[in-house]
Order: C-alpha cells, then sequence, then structure tokens
C-alpha cells in the first residue's frame, strides 16, 4: 500500500510519462517528491537533442519552422567535420551546446579521474573545433546516461547540473538531477499532452529529447508535433538557467 502511495505521491510532484518508470526514474522523483513546489513563477522548456550524426539536419529544419532553438548534446570526436560546420553556425545564431562526453563512453566503468579528463577533454576539443566555450550551457548529459555517486560528485563540483535517463518532468530550473521526457516516434501525443498541461499548471521545467540519428527513435513529424503542442500550451523555451554554479543549484542529495 505505501508502495502504491509513493508512486501517486510521484506522479503528482514529478509527473512521470505513462510506461516510462526506470530505476532513476524513481530515485530522482523522490528527490523532487521531497524538493516540493516549483520556486518558478512560470513554465519553462528546453529542447535537447544527443547526437551528432545526419539526423541534426532534421533538428535544425525543425527548429526553423517552429521558432524553438534546440540544445545540442556534442560528442566532439564522433561528430563529423561537415556537421561540425553546421553546429558552429547554428550555435551563432542561439543554439545551445551541453556536454556528452568526448567520445560517449560508458562513464559508470570509470574512476574520478577519468571522468574528470574528460570533461575537460570534451571543453578543450570544442574550443579547437572553433565553438564558443563561454557560451557552453551549464549542464552535462553524461553518455549513456551514466549516473554514479562519483559522476554526481563531480558535475556538482564543477558546477554543472546533470541531465539524468529519469522520464519525469522537473520541479523547477535548480534540481541537481534534470530529468527528460523522451520524443520517440512511438510517443502518445494524447497522453503527452496530458503530461504538459499539468507541467505547465504547476510552472514545471520540462526537459524534451530527441535522438535524431539513432534509427528508429527519431520522428520528424512526432518530435515537430509535440514541440509545437508545448509552445502552444505557453512554455518558455529558454537556455540560461538561473542558479547554476556549485554555491546556489539546489542538490538534495548526498554525493
Amino acid at each position: 500500500m505505501s508502495i502504491i502511495f509513493i508512486g501517486i505521491i510521484i506522479w503528482w510532484r514529478a509527473p512521470i510519462l505513462h510506461g516510462e518508470w526506470n530505476k532513476q526514474t524513481v530515485y530522482v522523483g523522490l528527490i523532487d517528491t521531497w524538493y516540493g513546489k516549483s520556486n518558478d513563477s512560470h513554465a519553462h522548456a528546453m529542447w535537447i537533442d544527443d547526437d551528432g550524426g545526419e539526423g541534426i539536419i532534421a533538428v535544425n529544419r525543425i527548429s526553423n519552422y517552429l521558432g524553438i532553438k534546440p540544445v545540442y548534446a556534442i560528442i566532439p570526436e564522433k561528430t563529423p567535420q561537415h556537421l561540425i560546420d553546421s553546429l558552429l553556425v547554428w550555435q551563432r545564431n542561439g543554439a545551445g551546446i551541453v556536454l556528452h562526453g568526448l567520445r560517449h563512453e560508458k562513464w559508470k566503468d570509470w574512476n574520478e579521474q577519468q571522468i574528470t579528463d574528460d570533461i575537460d577533454q570534451s571543453y578543450t576539443k570544442l574550443q579547437e573545433l572553433g565553438f564558443d566555450t563561454a557560451k557552453i550551457l551549464k549542464i552535462i548529459v553524461p553518455p549513456h546516461s551514466c549516473n554514479t555517486r562519483a559522476i554526481r560528485k563531480i558535475i556538482k563540483d564543477k558546477g554543472f547540473q546533470m541531465v539524468t535517463g529519469a522520464s519525469l518532468v522537473n520541479p523547477d530550473r535548480l534540481v541537481f538531477q534534470l530529468g527528460r521526457i523522451r520524443i520517440t516516434p512511438d510517443t502518445d501525443t494524447t497522453e503527452m499532452r496530458k503530461l504538459l498541461q499539468k507541467a505547465h499548471q504547476n510552472n514545471c521545467f520540462v526537459i524534451l529529447g530527441t535522438h535524431s540519428s539513432m534509427k528508429g527513435a527519431f520522428s520528424e513529424e512526432k518530435t515537430k508535433e509535440v514541440l509545437e503542442m508545448a509552445k502552444e500550451i505557453g512554455f518558455d523555451f529558454i537556455f540560461q538557467l538561473t542558479g547554476t554554479n556549485k554555491t546556489t543549484v539546489k542538490s538534495r542529495m548526498k554525493v
């Protein structure tokens, strides 16, 4: 009975899209439930696309059509140069960039020094490629949704927020671990609308995620439909998160 009660509370405080519960969802949902109500005055949203393959062309096409700037989680040493050239232009035109690992290797198998080195090398490589590293958002998307004590400690100590594999809505923009809702070809837009409406009413922060270059995991039309829905509902698509340094990010977990 208590498990059912906890599940109801998590859904109410940190809404979870039906059918996408996992270990991280429950864990982060419990933390966000303990945290409580949003401190934001209105609802915000962000669109993060993982990948550096040809799918980003479709992402840019959707962006131009809807007037919503995406955030790209780039893998510096795995993205072809012709796509890097496009991403450089898009960053200058307002697209966001976040860290996603130098080669997209599994951090959960690494020690703290290896993870730290990978983050630092990602920054250096992005700078070498011509990206404006001063404008890189203070968010890290760990490769393969890895989430360990070591990873959390390093990201927090560096003053970043982290995007996890938790499929949920965030209470506001200041939570340390940020869940996201994936848009796939199988996304139920009716359920998604209900989720977004509830999040908007509660002034929540929704991260909508896509994997544009992963075969079978991306639909240009479905992505466009969900983003258009979020825009119509009234979400403010933002990049600059307040309080993203290590002294002000509200983390409710021991690392």
